[in-house]
């Protein structure tokens, strides 16, 4: 016979309640893709495990960039203008997307995971699928992280007084330190489908 159900009812509600916290939290962050055109200093950006909320878009932007926007009344008045435009709008969601679309199906996973968990019957063999795609997502979300933060700031470098620039924003460890978390994750699911496949296969030899 399949895994059964192993959770106590306490156990089992606890787990379905913080599912629906890490679904509500997939669902706010879709929200704040949806509404990233219209109101960029809502973005949170995320630098591996360390979120800041900025105060504008221009807070992204090297120092010395800043300063120079920030100097002149003219400058900071075509950046904003610049901004606002329709297609940087639409290239702003299309740069949040990039990191927060795999970060909102990480925690889709793990929601539906432990919902799954909460349940009855082969509670297990249902929940590990799901945590093996929100593995994936973390692996993609560590990798496409700092491309989106460069994304970003190379989107706004043509309003500023210095012209359009490359900018790459690469911190190695961060990068390791998110990536190696993920794949840890994902061997460990990917062990234990393969100890529950493993129990179904001997049962029915059984």
């Amino acid at each position: 016979m399949p895994a059964t159900h192993l959770l106590t009812s306490p156990k089992a509600r606890i787990c379905r309640v913080a599912g629906g916290f890490f679904l509500a939290a997939a669902l706010c962050l879709a929200a704040v893709i949806c509404l990233a055109p219209a109101a960029p200093e809502l973005l949170a950006l995320c630098n591996g495990p360390h979120c800041e909320v900025t105060e504008g878009p221009i807070d992204v932007l090297p120092r010395e960039i800043q300063t120079q926007v920030r100097s002149s009344p003219d400058a900071l008045a075509r950046f904003e203008a610049y901004r606002r435009r329709p297609l940087v709008r639409v290239g702003a969601l299309g740069v949040a997307a990039v990191s927060l679309v795999p970060f909102a199906g990480l925690l889709f996973g793990v929601g539906l995971a432990l919902r799954r968990l909460g349940g009855g019957g082969d509670a297990l063999g249902q929940a590990l699928p799901w945590l093996r795609r929100a593995s994936l997502a973390a692996i993609v979300w560590a990798l496409s992280s700092p491309l989106a933060e460069s994304l970003e700031v190379m989107l706004l470098y043509p309003g500023t007084p210095a012209g359009a620039h490359w900018h790459i924003v690469l911190d190695p460890k961060s990068i390791m330190t998110g990536l190696m978390l993920a794949v840890a994750a994902y061997a460990a699911v990917w062990a234990m489908e393969a100890g529950v496949q493993a129990q179904r296969d001997l049962a029915e030899i059984v």
